[in-house]
């Protein structure tokens, strides 16, 4: 999946069923809250800095490759 050096949205990457699943997969603490839904304008880039507070680099890394590699 083309990323666009992390600048695709959120709202992008919910919109299409592959992406939303690994995300939901990997992130299922936070895949169904309202404030994702919300926050559907940020990008990929600004959603990862503020998740790092919250989970692991290695875990962040690892959805990012798989997103890639849709």
């Amino acid at each position: 999946m083309d990323l666009r050096h992390n600048q695709i949205t959120i709202q992008e990457l919910l919109a299409d069923p592959r992406a939303r699943e690994v995300l939901a997969r990997r992130f299922p603490q936070a895949i169904d809250r309202p404030i994702v839904a919300q926050s559907g304008a940020m990008t990929l880039e600004r959603a990862m800095k503020l998740g790092a507070a919250f989970v692991s680099k290695k875990s962040i890394q690892a959805a990012l490759e798989e997103l890639q590699a849709l």
